[in-house]
This record gives C-alpha cells, sequence and structure tokens, in this order.
C-alpha cells in the first residue's frame, strides 16, 4: 500500500512536513508556526488522524470544525488541544483568519526527556475536558509569543546554532508549563463529578481510540486497566448501556465510515488498514453493524 493512500487514514507528520516543503526536519517530529492561513489546507477538510499531537491558537477569524464528529466554533484568541487519535476536520475557516499551530509528537516528547509512558501527566488532553479554551486576550498574547519563540529557536537548530536545540526544548518545556498553569483556570469539564466507573469506561474508550486499528478483544483491553473482562464489561454496560464489545464495534465502524468516504482507498485497502484478514470478512463485519456493504455505504455518500 502506498504512503499517500494510508495517509486518508492517518495523517504522518513526516509526511506533512514534506508534502508542504517547509524547511523542517521531517523526522525532528517537531512543527511549528506562528502565522498559518488555514483556509489554504484543502487536506483537512475531510476527517482524519494523526500521529502528532496539535495546539492551535486563533489570532485572528473564526474557524468551525469537529472533533469526533462534535462540532467546534472558535473565535480570535481560542485555543484548541487536538489529541492523535481524535478524528478532526475543518469545516469553515474565515479567509482572512490565522492561527498559530504547534504539531509534535511522541518521539520528539521522549527525545526532550518525556517518558511516553508519563504522557498521561498531561491530564488537560484527556478526553473529560473540552478541547478548546476561551482565553483571556494577555493569556493569548503571552502564548502567541511562545510560538513566535519556538519558531525561531527551530531556526537556529537548523541553522547549527550553538545549544540551539537545547534552547528550542527548555522553551517548549517553559510553554507547556504555562499550559498547565493556564489549565486550571481555562479548563472546562465535559463530564464533572466523574465516579470510578466512569472513569474506567473514559478510560477504556481513550484506550480502543488508539488500539482499535489491530485490537478488538475486550480481555486485552482488561488487563491494560487492571480490572477482570467481567467487570470491565458489567462497568460499561451500567454506564453507556453497551457491552465493552460493543463500544469498540462502534469505534471500529466509525472509522470504517470516515475511511469509506475517501475515494482514493479500495475496499480491500480499507480492511487491510483496519487489520481484518481479508475484504470478505470485514465486508460482513461492516454489513453487520451498518446494515449495509460496504460498496453500498459507498455509493450513498454525496
Amino acid at each position: 500500500m502506498t504512503q499517500k493512500r494510508e495517509q486518508g487514514a492517518v495523517y504522518k507528520h513526516a509526511e506533512f512536513i514534506r508534502s508542504k516543503g517547509f524547511q523542517y526536519n521531517p523526522d525532528s517530529g517537531f512543527f511549528v508556526m506562528p502565522d498559518l492561513i488555514l483556509e489554504e489546507y484543502e487536506e483537512f477538510r475531510t476527517n482524519f488522524r494523526s500521529d502528532f499531537t496539535s495546539v492551535m491558537l486563533v489570532k485572528k477569524g473564526k474557524l468551525k470544525g469537529t472533533l469526533d464528529r462534535k462540532v467546534y466554533t472558535c473565535v480570535t484568541n481560542d485555543l484548541i488541544l487536538i489529541s492523535p487519535h481524535v478524528l478532526k476536520k475543518t469545516d469553515y475557516v474565515d479567509k482572512d483568519s490565522t492561527v498559530a499551530v504547534l504539531n509534535f509528537t511522541v518521539d520528539f516528547l521522549v527525545d526532550i526527556g518525556i517518558p511516553a509512558n508519563k504522557l498521561e501527566l498531561y491530564d488537560f488532553f484527556t478526553s473529560k475536558y473540552s478541547p478548546v479554551w476561551q482565553l483571556s486576550a494577555a493569556d493569548a498574547g503571552m502564548l502567541s509569543d511562545y510560538f513566535t519563540q519556538l519558531h525561531v529557536r527551530y531556526q537556529q537548530v537548523m541553522d547549527g546554532a550553538p545549544f540551539a536545540k537545547e534552547l528550542l526544548q527548555h522553551t517548549f518545556l517553559v510553554m507547556w508549563y504555562e499550559l498547565a498553569a493556564m489549565s486550571t483556570r481555562y479548563l472546562s469539564v465535559q463530564t464533572p463529578n466523574i465516579t470510578r466507573k466512569e472513569s474506567l469506561v473514559i478510560s477504556f474508550t481513550n484506550l480502543v481510540q488508539l488500539q482499535f486499528r489491530y485490537q478488538r478483544n475486550v480481555q486485552q483491553y482488561a488487563e491494560q486497566l487492571f480490572v477482570t473482562a467481567k467487570h470491565l464489561t458489567e462497568t460499561v454496560k451500567e454506564i453507556t448501556g453497551k457491552n465493552a464489545g460493543e463500544i469498540i464495534d462502534d469505534i471500529v465502524i466509525m472509522e470504517a465510515k470516515m475511511l469509506l468516504e475517501d475515494s482514493r482507498l479500495s475496499i480491500s485497502e480499507i480492511a487491510e488498514l483496519l487489520h481484518f484478514s481479508d475484504q470478505s470478512f470485514f465486508g460482513k463485519f461492516f454489513k453487520r453493524h451498518a446494515g449495509v456493504s460496504p460498496r453500498t455505504f459507498r455509493a450513498m455518500i454525496p
């Protein structure tokens, strides 16, 4: 399967850098742009996931998009935090709008000394909180300055300036501490007063969103969450009305529908991306849960 086709499912950081010709090392896992015109990026107009985290500050104008199919409208001084596994799409952008964007991968965080297994410390990226913060003008201005500083630091890295990489890393960490401090003022809890059972369901759902392509076994998820499969299934059923297996299937079907919207991907390629044994098995799974075959569903797309 070609890399280009695979992007229909997951937008990869290195390919994003190469395709746009930015003066960034594609393998650095890092990208920052203080003033970016989002309207110019047509590839963001269809649903996609990414292998990188994004922090976006709306500096001017208005934009509307979806995160996991929930609609958000963002205006000047809004900050948007976007996790890699989240299904995202830009629906509308003002022609004169500009945003500051910071993208980074897990490899970049590990490279600057943050272990990949400690990323859960960044609680403000979890699904229990709103991904959009309405910042004050002062806080938005301060973060805008950090985007600019990071851009300058990276250019120094490219120029081979002394200690440029260390300065870039420390500037990133200082900005991150600022975000953590701001989170105490701006976090809007989407699911307040979470019980232990609700927390388990959120953790399960987040884990499924990360692993559903290759892991659809409830027992394996239960082991990662340090509970029995029976307890996990009963808890998920109590909180959501669906059992754990149905939650997994729902997420797989949502992804399959998104992939079918991309006409560049054949049905056999989609089956491969979702790690089904073959196209026939994928077709039966899809029809059982969606009510129509993948081919029929694709024909129904406007």
